[in-house]
């Protein structure tokens, strides 16, 4: 039976960026929730995110951005440089006068524990160490799911936002596995003091140089510290060979040192002020396109990196994830009779796979402009993304991705259903 009004409740497998914004967005439509989170609470994944104006529109409407705005270092423009320090490329990650909002860089940790006050404030439950075992039952009325800690619990409706190893994808979509790209990003965290940077030198800026492409981000409300790192391609590891390296600082330190000489001197200051102890990494991964991202019975649904994982070289994993579930909500609390679940949400798939095929067009191009100078020279003309490539509008290009209201298309989608089932 698929459904015909606003479910009674909703269970949101993932207590990570996603499943949070769902459960404070489906709480001011009416709809109750109940997050599960496979890790303790005091987990941190670390690291921050930049959120553009398409995932601030849907933080805004579930009330998060005011909240931390202030917490946030807030810019416009990703500046391109080369090794002689000149600009070649900007690329718009927000813009107040274009776009409605500045983009914003936070601190990962920060976003999450703002929600998570919120969900407090709203008495919206989230339970630790709940970590999905199995689904029991899926339909005609009800998905009935156990833990591996040996809880078990129902819902009309369980939403998937668990991320790219996705346990409830594996429940119904059991081939799927996450494929890595081939790249991965070797990172750390310097003091901007420590910098040589020239003067009138635009932040955050990623530097092309003849090893590839190496990334100066500030972060932190004022800005005083930098994440900064260089993307590489890599062979594919096991999952114990990823493990073997992310503790291996000192592999990772020795070659994001690599070609030191071949960057110019704000990058050269940068290498030598990175500590060995905050090395990371980020192994790209993808996911093929999936036929559906609902089970048969239509009471599971993916979101987020379950259902499409993007690279993060354009910024658009997070903030696709809010759009998937800004519309979901919207969605979930407009059923009915005329709107029921199965063709809602074959519009909003759709609508969402043509919008995250578009976005890993982009990804794909930035990754290219991110490879070393030799490889880049032997690509076809087109196969980079370039800010002279668009008309540039002073970088209204990029309405497309970030002016959509997500809530405003879902409102849409229900229309065009009432109307047809009325005619």
């Amino acid at each position: 039976m698929t459904l015909t009004s606003p479910p009674a409740h909703v269970a949101i497998i993932g207590g990570g960026l996603a499943g949070l914004t769902l459960a404070l967005a489906l709480h001011d439509l009416n709809i109750p929730s109940t997050i599960y989170e496979a890790r303790s609470e005091d987990f941190d994944q670390g690291g921050g995110v930049m959120l553009s104006p398409n995932a601030l529109r849907v933080l805004d409407s579930v009330g998060v951005y005011k909240r931390v705005r202030d917490n946030s270092l807030q810019f416009d423009v990703l500046t391109f440089k080369d090794g002689q320090n000149q600009t070649t490329d900007e690329y718009y990650f927000g813009s107040a006068k274009l776009y409605g909002y500045q983009a914003i860089r936070i601190m990962r940790k920060e976003l999450l524990d703002e929600m998570k006050a919120m969900l407090r404030e709203r008495n919206i439950p989230i339970h630790y160490d709940h970590k999905l075992s199995a689904i029991t039952s899926d339909g005609p009325d009800k998905v009935d799911f156990t833990f591996a800690n040996g809880q078990t619990a129902s819902a009309p409706l369980l939403i998937g936002a668990d991320g790219i190893h996705s346990t409830v994808r594996g429940t119904f979509l059991p081939e799927v596995k996450p494929i890595y790209a081939g790249f991965m990003g070797i990172n750390s965290v310097v003091q901007r003091s420590q910098l040589r940077i020239p003067d009138g030198y635009k932040l955050p800026a990623t530097v092309m140089a003849k090893p590839g492409a190496f990334l100066l981000v500030p972060q932190k409300p004022d800005g005083s510290e930098l994440f900064v790192g260089s993307q590489r391609r890599f062979p594919a590891l096991d999952s114990a060979g990823w493990e073997a390296l992310r503790k291996d600082k000192q592999k990772l330190y020795d070659m994001l040192q690599e070609n030191k000489s071949d960057w110019p001197d704000v990058v050269q200051s940068a290498l030598e002020a990175v500590p060995v102890d905050r090395m990371g990494f980020w192994a790209f991964h993808g996911i093929p396109p999936l036929a559906s991202w609902l089970s048969e019975s239509k009471r599971i649904i993916l979101v987020g990196d379950a259902a499409h994982a993007i690279p993060p070289t354009a910024g658009q994993g997070a903030n696709q994830a809010f759009e998937d579930v800004r519309a979901l909500a919207t969605l979930l609390s407009k059923l009915s009779p005329k709107v029921p679940l199965d063709k809602a949400a074959a519009q909003w798939q759709a609508y969402r796979q043509e919008r995250i095929k578009k976005v890993l067009d982009l990804t794909q191009q930035m990754n290219v402009k991110r490879l070393p100078e030799s490889e880049r020279a032997r690509l076809p003309p087109g196969a980079t993304w370039s800010d002279q490539s668009l008309t540039r509008g002073e970088g209204g290009e990029l309405g497309w991705l970030y002016d959509p209201d997500l809530a405003q298309e879902a409102e849409k989608w229900v229309k065009e259903l009432e109307q047809t089932a009325g005619s």
